[in-house]
């Protein structure tokens, strides 16, 4: 049977890089590009049955790079990736959520920690690494 993944991550290039490094898995792959849209399909996901096996979150969910566009998620002015797990978590206490994200090691890493994730992948351990995570995770 097919596991059930969905990724909430701003960047359209992300998505398919980890739908490629994941191609050997048996895995069907959701896409959402903000936390909003996440939320969303993890609900729809649920009332069609489809509870996903994994949830891999972004932190920063802006759709951008600026300073500013990152600023207003930590203020909690935009809907961030702890954020966007904190709701998850609401709606299902065991939803499996682990972090994908480029701000791994700072406080905002711990952050999403916090809020529930399993584990906290930098993106320094590269697609191929994560995949090897993700592989593991779903055994």
């Amino acid at each position: 049977m097919e596991k059930v993944i969905l990724i909430v991550d701003d960047e359209k290039e992300v998505h398919e890089l980890i739908k490629e490094y994941l191609s050997s898995l048996k895995v069907e792959i959701y896409s959402a590009y903000n936390g909003e849209e996440g939320v969303k399909l993890y609900k729809e996901l649920l009332a069609k049955g489809k509870k996903p096996d994994l949830v891999v979150m972004d932190l920063n969910l802006s759709g951008s790079r600026r300073y500013e566009d990152i600023e207003k998620q930590l203020k909690g002015e935009q809907m961030d990736g702890v954020k966007t797990t904190q709701k998850i978590k609401s709606i299902d206490p065991n939803a499996n959520i682990i972090g994908f994200t480029a701000y791994a090691h700072l406080e905002w890493g711990y952050r999403l920690r916090q809020a529930g994730v399993k584990y906290v992948f930098g993106r320094e351990i590269g697609f191929d690494g994560f995949a090897e995570k993700v592989s593991k995770i779903l055994m």
